[in-house]
């Protein structure tokens, strides 16, 4: 039995040497690449930026979850569970999958809610190949034309957060908001991607300007700080203080741009596993159903 662990340990210690050493090579070489033929590269980054990355099983992982499935306007779908009179949409992040809100979805009574999960472009049950912040923000809006008036809750982690910040100061789409591993500013994403591919500066800003032609939106536009302020709604703002993906920093900005919020820490559950932390959702059931508090 010891010498079985013992040689685990040792096989996963040694796949993690090889992926960080394949990473390396890569950012490497992409920075050569980067710095070399500038534009070249940055097409390759928004590439590599909009092609959604997700397992066939991760997919498919609102199947057994959901019982209706309906196709929205841009290459995305809406899945529906429970007949309750509250409505309350859930929106994962980038690459992200409806089956990361399975522990929320457990403490939710589908008698007092309909819940309403999106799959964006790329996502999900879309077959889409290209996807990016446009499409997130699209299939927001097409959800709320969906069911013809507010969500009672919305429900984001990441990206999906981002998306509903936007909607919710374009259309004020939800009641109230929860945002989970959320990030302040669309360019602070971009600017991490750069940074993880080595894009040299002037290929980052060529990077920068294509994505905003790709999305149909500028950076500006999608500065959540500045979009904050006139959100009236009562906010929620969940972030880990380990979150190696999403500082927390950009969820404490929020929490001061917003006029009604309140945050919660979580200590050791990253970017994506505190979705999974059963007091989070529990935080998230009592936000949604109790008068705010800041």
């Amino acid at each position: 039995m010891g010498r079985g662990c013992s040689e685990s340990e040792a096989f996963f210690r040694l796949r993690k040497t090889e992926m960080n050493l394949s990473l390396n090579l890569f950012q490497a070489a992409f920075g050569v690449y980067s710095r070399l033929l500038p534009s070249r590269a940055a097409s390759k980054a928004v590439e590599l930026m909009t092609s959604p990355r997700i397992k066939a099983e991760r997919r498919a992982s609102s199947r057994e979850l959901f019982h209706t499935v309906v196709p929205l306007r841009n290459k995305g779908f809406l899945s529906i569970y429970g007949s309750g009179p509250k409505k309350i949409l859930l929106l994962h992040g980038w690459s992200g999958w409806i089956g990361q809100f399975k522990d929320l979805l457990s403490v939710i009574d589908a008698d007092e809610y309909t819940v309403y999960a999106v799959h964006p472009a790329g996502h999900g049950e879309s077959q889409a190949t290209e996807s990016h912040p446009g499409r997130f923000i699209e299939s927001v809006l097409e959800a709320h034309e969906y069911v013809g008036g507010s969500f009672d809750v919305g429900v984001g982690h990441s990206l999906g957060a981002a998306a509903l910040v936007y909607a919710q100061a374009n259309k004020g789409c939800f009641d109230r908001l929860v945002l989970v591993s959320g990030p302040a500013t669309i360019k602070g994403v971009l600017s991490r991607f750069a940074r993880f591919v080595n894009l040299g500066q002037r290929s980052e800003r060529v990077f920068v300007r294509d994505m905003e032609e790709t999305v149909g939106l500028s950076v500006d536009r999608l500065d959540l700080l500045a979009l904050a302020p006139a959100i009236k709604t009562p906010v929620l703002l969940i972030h880990d203080d380990l979150d190696s993906e999403v500082p927390v920093a950009e969820s404490r900005a929020l929490q001061e741009a917003f006029p009604r919020s309140r945050m919660i820490h979580t200590t050791g559950y990253g970017h994506s596993r505190l979705l999974q932390n059963p007091e989070v959702a529990r935080e998230i059931v009592e936000f949604t159903n109790s008068p705010f508090r800041p």
